[in-house]
């Protein structure tokens, strides 16, 4: 591991997540505050008035505040998946739609509307449903292209995912080319990224899953650290390294899975918040996956909110102001790849 892991006091601890929490409660603030249509506030808050008669409470807590919530929600999720899958791989480039994941749901998504399917068992959207199951299908595929003898080897990995990606890929585009001008313009929309919600069912979509992954990854952290320094060298201090491998793919996965289920393939995220964590507090586990799952929530709140303001009245997907930030990101760190990158 290029770097060293400071004592981790909790005096350094809750500092640093003080100020990451400022960041993320900073954006949650601001984002309800801008829209399309203006808001009365004082009215929103005005009780007396019932909720159906109050537009203003409908817009805010109907809208804004859910859209808030999922942004904050998918942001932490694709973050603490990036760190995990640059943690397992040991590879600064390596995020979960690099192992084909958003490819996978994009498919799946792509072919519910091909297919025409609306609403599923207990009411959830297709495309939702269909993306999900094939985040995880994506999830298995790569494992098993690449587990082999008991190892996990990092370049075999990446392989597979790209020729996932670049397959997936390939049968999205067939999807599309034999689709109509509906349902084109539906596959199209939904592969920008898009966190427009109406109430709170996809805030819930990714939470559950959020809160029990971070959770893992967190009592992991420790592990992390260690597989740093080697397997060999990880397994000698008692870590288990082929369960950490099985456990932080699949947490990983899950959390890309809910994430792109619900919101399209938003990307970068989960490439820019872990090395942005890194370089501000070094690169202990123990403080980046928690940094990441703030500061990814709060970074793609504010790119929501960049992508209502930049071109208002007209709104931008917000995956395209990730894209545009994360781009230049991306090769900057080809470019540094001679270079000795902390992870």
């Amino acid at each position: 591991m290029n770097g060293s892991i400071k004592i981790l006091t909790p005096g350094r601890f809750w500092r640093w997540m003080g100020l990451f929490a400022l960041f993320m409660i900073l954006c949650a603030i601001a984002g309800p505050l801008v829209g399309s249509t203006k808001v009365d506030f004082a009215r929103a808050l005005d009780f007396s008035i019932p909720f159906a008669d109050n537009s203003d409470r409908l817009i805010l807590f109907g809208t804004r505040i859910p859209r808030v919530l999922l942004a904050l929600c998918v942001g932490a999720s694709l973050a603490i998946a990036g760190a995990a899958m640059q943690g397992l791989l040991r590879n600064p480039l390596a995020s979960p739609f690099t192992l084909g994941v958003a490819s996978g749901g994009t498919l799946g998504a792509a072919i519910a509307i091909w297919m025409g399917v609306g609403k599923t068992a207990f009411k959830v959207p297709g495309t939702v449903f269909g993306a999900f199951v094939f985040s995880l299908i994506t999830i298995a595929i790569v494992w098993g292209l690449a587990y082999r003898r008991g190892r996990l080897p990092t370049g075999l990995l990446l392989l597979a995912g790209v020729s996932i990606n670049f397959f997936f890929g390939a049968i999205v585009m067939l999807l599309q080319y034999t689709s109509d001008f509906t349902q084109s313009f539906q596959l199209v929309r939904w592969m920008m990224g898009s966190l427009d919600t109406v109430g709170y069912s996809s805030v819930w979509g990714v939470a559950p899953v959020l809160v029990i992954g971070a959770g893992v990854l967190f009592i992991y952290a420790r592990a992390f650290n260690l597989l740093a320094l080697g397997d060999d060298a990880a397994q000698t201090a008692g870590v288990n390294v082929k369960r950490l491998e099985l456990v932080g793919f699949i947490v990983a996965g899950l959390l890309a899975g809910a994430a792109v289920s619900q919101v399209g393939p938003i990307g970068f995220v989960g490439l820019i918040v872990p090395h942005t964590v890194r370089l501000m507090v070094g690169p202990d586990y123990r403080l980046v996956i928690p940094g990441s799952l703030l500061v990814g929530g709060g970074f793609l709140v504010l790119c929501d909110l960049l992508s209502r303001t930049v071109m208002a009245p007209l709104e931008l997907p917000p995956g395209i102001i990730t894209a545009i930030l994360g781009a230049p990101f991306f090769l900057s760190l080809l470019r540094s790849k001679g270079r000795e990158i902390s992870v």
